[in-house]
């Protein structure tokens, strides 16, 4: 297989999986946004202490009433049973800032309402009216009644009931919400793109290897220049003589030299005399 057809279909793999992953985590995302949505600071208790953590010092939107119920009016007095039967006093709350706008008019304390300005007259309140209904966690049987700590810089909120309420954390809860969401949209949209990209790589990487040759080439050995040219003429070769093991040679030794010393005469002395 051609080397390019290889690396092509590995990233494709490579971006496939990782595309993989990024949809299975969107998907894990959908369950945490529910689970986001019905965090609950108090759940089920007639009384409580919430920490307001205003970390960037602008106010928080503050927090929210439940019961469980329905949105019924058998005494049609024009207000909600649930909100009628319902008391909350807040004993405790943070500084509110004055920059908001009615803030300081409700001063952290709980006030009623089910759907903000539900009439475009940015009506507050808990009047029997078709409109004026929030279902959002009917699921569990509960129906919103009222706000409080509207505005409130960080500190501590405290309350009392006279019957089981849930109470959830409106900022946190938005917070958290969009983290989820944002988790979700990366991983459907970061994952969607990365298997489009692994499939069409896979895609181009298998045609590469179905169409083009191998590149690779028979490797052949060509032997040094030197060696090339001793084996074109003829070797030369070397004689050695064998030893002979024959007679053993006799040393040849030649006659002493005889020197000849004449013998004095003793017949006549030397002329001269003695």
């Amino acid at each position: 297989m051609h080397t390019a057809a290889k690396v092509l279909l590995i990233l494709g793999a490579i971006a496939s999986v990782i595309g993989i992953a990024g949809m299975a985590l969107g998907a894990g995302s959908i369950d945490d946004i529910d689970d986001s949505w019905n965090t609950f600071e108090i759940e089920g208790e007639n009384n409580g202490t919430i920490t307001i953590d205003d970390e960037d010092n602008e106010g928080e939107l503050g927090l929210t009433f439940w019961v469980k119920g329905s949105y019924e009016d058998v005494d049609e007095n024009g207000i909600w049973d649930a909100c009628d039967n319902t008391n909350i006093e807040v004993t405790q709350t943070p500084v509110v800032l004055d920059s908001w706008p009615s803030a300081t008019e409700k001063g952290g304390d709980f006030y009623y309402e089910v759907i903000h300005d539900y009439g475009n007259n940015s009506e507050s309140d808990c009047n029997a009216v078709g409109v004026n209904q929030d279902d959002t966690r009917d699921d569990r049987g509960l129906i919103k009644i009222g706000r409080a700590c509207y505005g409130c810089t960080s500190g501590d909120f405290t309350f009392e009931a006279n019957q089981s309420v849930w109470v959830t954390y409106d900022d946190k809860v938005g917070e958290e919400i969009l983290d989820d969401v944002g988790i979700l949209v990366v991983g459907f949209v970061g994952g969607f793109g990365s298997i489009c990209c692994g499939i069409l790589l896979l895609i181009i990487g298998g045609i590469m290897a179905l169409t083009m040759k191998d590149n690779k080439q028979e490797v052949m050995y060509s032997p040094p220049v030197d060696n090339q040219m001793m084996m074109v003429g003829n070797p030369t070769t070397t004689q050695m003589s064998s030893p002979q093991f024959g007679e053993a040679s006799q040393p040849q030794m030649n006659a002493p030299a005889t020197t000849h010393m004449s013998q004095p005469s003793f017949e006549k002395p030397p002329q001269g005399g003695l």
